[in-house]
């Protein structure tokens, strides 16, 4: 079987989710320490996943915000994160 891995997809996650991987990747992968054992490949993955779902918080209209403020929309985030069931995904 043949794949196009220049395929382009569509993934759907709600805002609370991307906002909290956004916020994971961005504050502990992104430029840590953990990158040193990274491949070159898996820095481009994660620095491509960061770059998506950027792109997508910018589509949303989740912009630059205070500080205060986007630790308590990152506080929301984590909070529906948590109410959802297990199985959700």
């Amino acid at each position: 079987m043949h794949h196009d891995l220049n395929k382009s997809i569509t993934v759907e996650i709600t805002l609370g989710h991307l906002l909290f991987i956004w916020n994971i990747i961005s504050t502990k992968l992104s430029g840590s320490p953990l990158n040193d054992n990274f491949t070159e490949e898996e820095k481009k993955a994660i620095w491509a996943l960061e770059d998506l779902l950027e792109s997508s918080l910018v589509a949303n209209d989740v912009t630059e915000l205070p500080q205060a403020e986007w630790e308590q929309l990152i506080s929301k985030a984590a909070n529906h994160i948590n109410s959802l069931p297990v199985g959700f995904l």
